[in-house]
């Protein structure tokens, strides 16, 4: 972290909460507007039984413009306007707020506003690894498992 800026680093650190906070409201809108078959048990936290159910609106996006596809423990949002890109772990309620190093990188990569903040990671994958190990040194983050963090 010594060779960022503090002021990127802070701009990184609210990138992180704004990720988290629309990862929520992703998963809420996958939710409520796909035909679920496990819905019952999804609404107890368990995300892992998520899928791609057929949309009520019967339209190829949730509302607000954006696709969406569960794959494995995963689910790639991809806003069809803005092409803004959301990769969140699936699991239980708490994993959507899991930071992968690189699906991160591809979140400031898409979103307007945020694109400046790639340019201080050359190798997308290992030079965030590396931050998001800084910043578990500093109590910032922990590691959840694998390479996946989560802010504390």
């Amino acid at each position: 972290m010594n060779s960022l800026p503090q002021e990127i680093i802070n701009e990184l650190l609210i990138a992180m909460d704004s990720y988290n906070a629309i990862a929520k409201i992703l998963i809420d809108k996958l939710i409520t507007e796909t035909d679920q078959p496990e819905k019952e048990k999804i609404n107890e936290g368990h995300y892992y039984e998520i899928e791609n159910a057929d949309l009520f609106n019967g339209k190829d996006t949730l509302s607000e413009g954006w696709s969406f596809n569960v794959h494995g423990e995963h689910c790639l949002f991809d806003h069809i306007v803005t092409g803004q890109s959301l990769e969140v772990s699936l699991g239980n309620k708490e994993n959507i707020t899991n930071l992968d190093p690189y699906f991160f990188y591809l979140f400031l990569k898409t979103t307007p506003g945020l694109q400046h903040l790639t340019e201080y990671f050359k190798n997308p994958f290992s030079d965030m690894l590396t931050f998001f190990e800084i910043l578990e040194e500093e109590n910032i983050v922990i590691n959840v498992y694998g390479n996946e963090f989560r802010k504390v």
